[in-house]
């Protein structure tokens, strides 16, 4: 194997982490948004039920100190809840605005990754560690990996080589049955 086409599964390797990472996290948001959305759908629920509607509001006049005010203080207020709902409701369409780009963004991702998840598949546990130490956001060194796995680090040195062939090959199966 070539020097060139190891650096270019490492690299690929090592992007492959990242964007499993990036899943992970836009994951977690998207969650977040769905919690936040349904609170504001219950909010607005309730407040539907609770409050009467705005023909029946204005028919009241507030009266203080004996004196009836030109500015019907029950319609004001009326006036002011349904600008606070319609604000409710604009902050509950951006988060599904930015929910279903999250989800684009998901799948996207998803798709990216599938070929490499599957050809991670094939290895064995240990070596999917290895991959995983090795490739993944804190890149620990050979030493670091043999220390932890109780191996030699001559043996993960000839693991990773042996990993990067096995996943070279799969790639360029991959490649040539899609071309």
């Amino acid at each position: 194997m070539q020097k060139s086409q190891m650096t270019d599964t490492e690299n690929m390797l090592k992007n492959y982490y990242r964007s499993l990472n990036e899943l992970w996290v836009k994951k977690a948001i998207i969650e977040n948004l769905r919690k936040n959305a349904n609170e504001i759908r219950n909010i607005l629920l309730d407040v539907n039920e609770l409050v009467p509607s705005r023909g029946i509001v204005t028919q009241y006049m507030a009266v203080s100190g004996g004196c009836v005010y030109v500015c019907d203080r029950s319609a004001q207020n009326y006036y002011e809840f349904t600008s606070s709902v319609e604000k409710f409701e604009k902050r509950l369409a951006a988060l599904l605005h930015r929910g279903v780009k999250l989800k684009s963004q998901i799948i996207y991702l998803e798709s990216a990754i599938e070929g490499i998840t599957y050809a991670l598949s094939l290895l064995d546990p240990v070596d999917r560690t290895i991959c995983e130490k090795c490739y993944g956001l804190k890149e620990y060194s050979n030493l670091q990996i043999a220390k932890e796995l109780r191996m030699d680090e001559k043996t993960i040195r000839y693991r990773r080589k042996k990993i990067n062939q096995k996943l070279n090959l799969f790639l360029q199966d991959c490649l040539c049955v899609n071309q």
